[in-house]
């Protein structure tokens, strides 16, 4: 199913960006987000792309907010185009690609 292969390349993608030396911060809220989203919760999605670009209850990350803004955008979620594209100019070449063949394993 697309929800389990959304959660198999989210963990992965998760683990690939992991930065050891900063402690592990994240709010429970966000915690149960994640889980809603990869059972396709869109509202969870666009929580945890703003989250996650304003590092508010996480550790900042503009590559989970631009993967999960652009599987919201992808299901009609329209008014996180923004969002999306600025996250999206916080990243390298090789993560933004990284990510669009992450996310093109769920489509």
């Amino acid at each position: 199913s697309s929800s389990s292969a959304a959660s198999d390349v989210y963990k992965r993608q998760a683990i690939q960006s992991e930065d050891t030396s900063m402690p592990a911060k994240q709010s429970e809220c966000v915690t149960i987000a994640e889980v809603k989203a990869i059972s396709g919760d869109l509202v969870a999605m666009e929580f945890l792309a703003r989250r996650f670009f304003d590092g508010r209850g996480v550790v900042q990350s503009f590559q989970k907010s631009y993967y999960w803004s652009t599987i919201a955008l992808s299901n009609g979620v329209t008014y996180l185009t923004t969002l999306n594209q600025f996250a999206s100019k916080k990243l390298t070449k090789e993560q933004r690609m990284g990510i669009e063949a992450d996310l093109s394993l769920i489509k």
